[in-house]
């Protein structure tokens, strides 16, 4: 799984530029340990969950607490700068893209990821009359990832032949 992407170099330091004055327009200093959260988050394609991103982070950070890792990931969140995924029978996952986009969920191993599609873009919003106020929404679609597929087809026997 693809922890960060090439292509978003130039975008992870806008990112962590923008990410740095957000924490500091909300009086937040830029420890140590947010920044070195911040570097591998916002760059990162694969969704962590906080203990993943805890497990990553301390390797560089000594003394990194678990309540730090989701202190900031919720800090991001309400500052418009990550999103929580809805990831059931798994722990919380978070997303440095706040864009609209969708996911493939993985049922077998938990891997969550990207899935552009134009016509999920402009899915209609329920009506009024529903008396439902939607904000935002994202698709999910659950299934098998490609690797997982993969293992589950070498388990399967080989279709016998009549008369074998």
């Amino acid at each position: 799984m693809s922890r960060t992407s090439p292509s978003r170099s130039a975008g992870h330091t806008a990112a962590l530029a923008r990410a740095a004055e957000a924490l500091r327009a909300a009086g937040l200093p830029l420890t140590v340990q947010r920044r070195a959260i911040l570097e591998r988050f916002l760059g990162c394609t694969d969704h962590p969950a906080a203990d993943t991103l805890h497990a990553d982070v301390a390797a560089r950070v000594p003394g990194l607490s678990r309540a730090t890792v989701y202190r900031t990931l919720e800090t991001l969140v309400e500052l418009g700068l990550a999103v929580r995924i809805p990831h059931p029978g798994w722990e919380q996952r978070y997303d440095p893209r706040t864009d609209l986009h969708h996911h493939l969920v993985c049922d077998p191993c938990g891997a969550v990821l990207d899935h552009e599609s134009p016509a999920l873009d402009h899915l209609p919003r329920p009506a009024r009359s529903s008396g439902f106020v939607a904000q935002g929404y994202s698709v999910q679609f659950r299934g098998q990832c490609s690797a997982c597929a993969r293992s589950t087809d070498r388990r399967r026997p080989a279709p016998r032949r009549n008369g074998a």
